[in-house]
């Protein structure tokens, strides 16, 4: 055989395999490529609703957020205390837990303090609608909700 004709078929073959893959692929613009963005996220404030914020199996939709266009995450916060002595450290004790939309998140916790310390945790995530379902605290831990109440604007003032 003609090796000029084995490098002509291998150049037909080559351009139909092409042909074939170009029409199974799309064609999009760089507008179009782009992640879509429709994350809905749970939106709640401990102090606010209360237990429903803290375990979310009931059917609460009004909880539900739809992000905006620049919200591409969804957070939770936690605020906990702590106190410790030279031997041992209680364990921390839910304060105020949230969950929302949010433009920019850190994951990560500062504690403040020595003896009685606050916990400030934030956790992020954008995996799927409703990834920020986690669980801050059990409800036995989320003590003092009134007295949480009339101290609000003093934690508030520490973290804002």
């Amino acid at each position: 055989m003609d090796p000029r004709l084995v490098i002509y078929l291998i150049c037909v073959q080559q351009l139909m395999v092409e042909a074939i893959h170009s029409s199974e692929t799309q064609h999009r613009t760089k507008a179009a490529s782009e992640k879509q963005h429709d994350l809905w996220c749970h939106k709640c404030d401990s102090m606010l609703d209360g237990e429903k914020c803290l375990d979310l199996t009931g059917n609460y939709s009004y909880l539900h957020q739809k992000c905006s266009k620049d919200q591409k995450k969804c957070q939770v916060r936690r605020i906990s205390m702590s106190t410790s002595t030279e031997e041992v450290t209680g364990k921390p004790k839910l304060w105020l837990l949230q969950r929302n939309c949010s433009e920019t998140c850190e994951s990560g916790c500062i504690i403040i303090g020595e003896r009685t310390k606050l916990h400030s945790c934030i956790t992020c995530c954008d995996e799927h609608n409703f990834c920020n379902a986690g669980n801050g605290a059990s409800v036995r831990e989320f003590f003092g909700y009134s007295f949480l109440r009339h101290f609000k604007t003093s934690i508030f003032k520490l973290f804002y």
